[in-house]
């Protein structure tokens, strides 16, 4: 009889294979980590064996027993096993730790050992806990199982752990000689599934076959409230899940869905395949909507094709393309094309039409080049693509209906370090959808020099020459207008024009007497034109230019424009403070006046003219016409300019006992000295203020001092000598918003208990919502035989949007406002949306466009296939 030296709660020993009995059910422990989260299950045989333990305790002199209640804690490290009749083999590569607490049994005759009762071993990432493990190391083989408890009920079922990968069984019996393992009734997780298997059987390393098998996403893995049963399956752990005719259950009930085989790839990595389509219906006839294929094409790039088949000849496909490298850059590219067929051939309705959108996303990291960017927006295509109805399938498209624009800028940006210079290079693109018209820059260059100080050294800015700045800049465009039928042909190119503008600046500034700010500066602009035209009258044409023929000449031509101008500005301060113990503790005035003076020349030898029939004399000059950048200015100008600005603030005590500061008013206006009437400028009121917290409201205001004629135009006589009051108020805008929820008030609740409803269910409502407000008031001037120079026309707009969510699985989202005065309701959208455990269910409704959609589906990626819609649109434009 061998003796023992164990630690009764931990065992870790370092043995070798063949020696020991602890070795041979580590090697099985191994393999069996290998089945990659498909769970043990129990033999039944063992079950009759694990009943009978009280009979092992009473066998030979060749058990050995050890109760962990009864043995001081020694480490395994002193264990010692007689070297027989078997060579000794490589040694494990770990410690091993097992523990159980009724028991230990070691039995050299009948090759066994035995672990009882919570009975668990830990190898390397490998972790085995059960009621009963059981080493048969004469029939190479591992048993684990539950134990009876104290009423006779079988506990402690089989859990075994590697790595992210845990199962839970019956049984489990494994032969770790030929790799092979039978489980029953195992419980085990692979990707978002839940399954469910009788029995498995493994065949190797890497590929289990079960009977009976449930699977499902449920969260509620003891009561799934849907689940799919398969009578037989393939499981490669990590990879894929192949089930051949397969029904689903829900609620317990079998429902008429059968599903004749099935793939699920169960890989965490991207992987290439079909995307499965699905089966619906629209004005186009029944339809297969998204089948296609995804394609990984690196570790950098996928591609994705789906592709929609009607029954009536439309058809729609998509490519797209995500790429992401870190530190680098990252994007999507998508590109859409539909063949629309609305009715039948030979019908008077029948129409067909085609359509094709780009869209393109890009950003370059700035980590990989902080000196540099490159960025893209594009949404670029057919002005009618966003209004067909192949592509009006959910609420943001319904949105998208409402846009008459589209536009793209593809933008590269260079820095210099040692050089303060940067340019940029873009692609732009403006196309209006309802006018089709499309403006394209292909491309425009903009080249910045920054401010350089040439009379500074060593960076000091200490007088008026030192602090005298030069700035350049050039900016060139190829635009080119076009529109929808002659995009990317040869007639796209017949309007094209290009131009460049050089803008070169010089200023500088003081301080004159400690109070006086004076900032005088120069600018001068150059433009060059490679297309000018001549205008001449035609009276015989009758056009949209009303005679005037535009004659183009292509040739290199340039003018200069220069403006000359000075600032003198300062500040006055006033303030009146009423004390603590006042509301308002004080008010200040801030008085801020300044007097510039500008000069413009103009250059005659520009001017060109023509008569008209009638004998009148137009003006003009050859770079007026399809003007890209600047146009001559005919007008010689001289300014002496008074403005002023007056600035309203208060301080005030808030409930809390601390101060705070509002801008309530801000009045400016001006006065030209040297203009020949209407030198008084509009008086310009605005203010800004939080009212509450939370409540901002924001006014602007417009008064114009001078009296109207019979025409309704301003004239150079005061409307106080004209009898028409002090002026008028040309304008007043008012804003505001605020957001409020259930919480806003729910002190004001708790006080006064007033909120019943939620005290009654115990389940408060939770909603919140934006509101916003806007009024104009303008005044448009006209003549009226009762002498009223002016017409009050007032709009106000009422914005609102929000959820509700009644309880934790139910929620509604709108979006809608009103108009006050027409009295309509705006473009209103709702959501509905419901929780169903494992299911998600939505209802997205449009009334101004009568469209609705309902869906309802499993939420598992997985099973996204697997859902129900319907949708009704009543339009279609071409």
């Amino acid at each position: 009889m061998m003796s023992y030296k164990i630690n009764t709660s931990k065992l870790f020993t370092k043995i070798s294979f063949g020696h020991t009995i602890i070795v041979l059910f580590l090697s099985s422990a191994t393999v069996f980590a290998q089945i990659d989260g498909q769970k043990t299950f129990i033999n039944k045989s063992l079950l009759k064996d694990n009943q009978n333990i009280s009979a092992t305790k009473n066998a030979t002199n060749t058990k050995h027993i050890v109760k962990n209640d009864s043995i001081k804690k020694i480490a395994i490290d002193s264990l010692s096993v007689k070297n027989d009749t078997i060579k000794q083999k490589e040694s494990l590569s770990d410690k091993v730790k097992h523990f159980a607490i009724d028991y230990t049994e070691v039995n050299e005759k009948n090759k066994y050992i035995k672990l009882y009762n919570k009975a668990h071993i830990q190898y390397e990432d490998i972790d085995l806990e059960a009621g009963v493990i059981y080493i048969d190391y004469k029939k190479k083989e591992v048993y684990a199982g539950r134990i009876p408890d104290s009423l006779g009920n079988l506990t402690q079922r089989p859990v075994f752990k590697q790595g992210n990968t845990t199962s839970i069984n019956d049984s489990i019996r494994f032969n770790f000689d030929t790799k092979k393992a039978l489980v029953w009734n195992t419980i085990t997780t692979e990707g978002e599934f839940t399954l469910f298997s009788e029995v498995t059987k493994k065949f190797n390393d890497s590929v289990m076959f079960v009977k009976n098998v449930r699977f499902t996403t449920s969260k509620d893995s003891v009561h799934p409230e849907y689940y799919f049963l398969s009578k037989k399956a393939k499981i490669v752990p990590g990879k894929k899940i192949v089930i051949g005719t397969t029904q689903m259950w829900i609620e317990e009930v079998a429902t008429p869905i059968v599903i004749p085989f099935g793939f699920f790839p169960l890989t965490k990595k991207r992987t290439s395949g079909f995307i499965i389509p699905k089966f619906a219906q629209s004005q186009q006839g029944f339809f297969l909507n998204d089948g296609g294929f995804y394609w990984a094409m690196s570790p950098y790039a996928d591609l994705t094709v789906r592709s929609d088949i009607y029954t009536n000849g439309s058809y729609r496909f998509n490519i797209g393309s995500r790429y992401k490298k870190r530190y680098r850059f990252g994007g999507s590219l998508n590109f859409s094309y539909n063949n629309i067929i609305q009715s039948e051939r030979g019908l008077p309705e029948y129409q067909k039409n085609t359509d094709w959108n780009i869209r393109w996303q890009h950003n370059k990291d700035k980590k990989s080049s902080p000196l540099s960017s490159f960025r893209a927006t594009v949404n670029f295509g057919s002005s009618k693509y966003y209004r067909n109805t192949l592509n009006y399938n959910s609420i943001t498209n319904a949105n998208s209906t409402l846009r008459n624009q589209m536009s793209s800028s593809v933008t590269y940006n260079k820095n210099f370090v040692k050089l303060p210079v940067d340019f940029t290079i873009s692609l732009k693109h403006s196309q209006n959808t309802n006018t089709e018209k499309i403006d394209l820059d292909l491309p425009r260059f903009a080249l910045n020099v920054k401010n350089i100080y040439p009379f500074s050294s060593n960076g000091k800015k200490n007088n008026i020459f030192q602090k005298i700045k030069f700035r350049y800049t050039l900016n060139a465009v190829h635009q080119v207008s076009t529109t929808d039928d002659y995009l990317l042909k040869e007639q796209m190119w017949e309007d094209n024009q290009i131009g460049a503008k050089h803008h070169f600046e010089t200023s500088t500034n003081a301080k004159i007497l400690n109070y006086l700010n004076f900032s005088p500066s120069i600018t001068y602009n150059e433009i060059w034109r490679l297309k000018t035209y001549e205008q001449s009258w035609d009276p015989t044409l009758n056009n949209n230019n009303g005679g005037v023929v535009y004659e183009e000449k292509k040739g290199f031509q340039s003018f200069r424009d220069i403006n000359l101008s000075a600032n003198l500005s300062t500040a006055v301060y006033g303030t009146y403070l009423f004390g603590d113990k006042h509301k308002i503790m004080g008010i200040r005035h801030t008085f801020s006046p300044s007097i510039s003076y500008s000069y413009h020349p103009v250059f005659d030898e520009l001017q060109k003219q023509y008569s008209k029939p009638n004998g009148d004399i137009v003006k003009y000059t050859i770079f007026d016409y399809k003007s890209i950048h600047d146009r001559p200015n005919f007008n010689q100008s001289k300014s002496l300019l008074l403005s002023f600005s007056n600035n309203f603030e208060a301080k005030i005590k808030t409930k809390d006992g601390k101060n705070k500061k509002i801008k309530f008013l801000n009045i400016s206006s001006s006065y030209n000295f040297l203009a020949d009437s209407l030198q008084l400028g509009k008086f310009s009121f605005t203010s800004r203020n939080e009212i509450t917290k939370g409540v901002t409201v924001s006014l602007r205001s417009t008064f114009d001092p001078y009296a109207l004629n019979e025409g309704g135009q301003s004239t150079k006589y005061y409307a106080i000598d004209k009898g028409q009051g002090l002026g008028r108020f040309t304008g007043l805008y008012i804003t505001t918003g605020y957001r409020f929820d259930n919480k806003t008030f729910s002190k004001k609740n708790e006080k006064n208990k007033t909120n019943s409803f939620q005290d009654a269910y115990n389940n408060p409502i939770n909603w919140d919502m934006n509101l916003s407000y806007s009024f104009t008031y303008k005044n448009k001037a006209y003549a009226a035989p009762d002498d009223k120079y002016f017409k009050v026309i007032p709009t106000h707009s009422l914005t609102f949007s929000g959820s509700v969510k009644f309880t934790d699985n139910w929620r509604v989202s709108y979006n809608s406002g009103y108009d006050l005065v027409g009295k309509g309701f705006t473009y209103t959208t709702f959501n509905f949306a419901r929780e169903l455990k494992s299911w998600h269910m939505s209802f997205s409704w449009v009334p101004d466009r009568n469209f609705w959609m309902f869906n309802i589906g499993i939420k598992s990626s997985m099973l996204q296939g697997i859902k129900y819609d319907k949708r009704k649109e009543n339009f279609q434009q071409f």
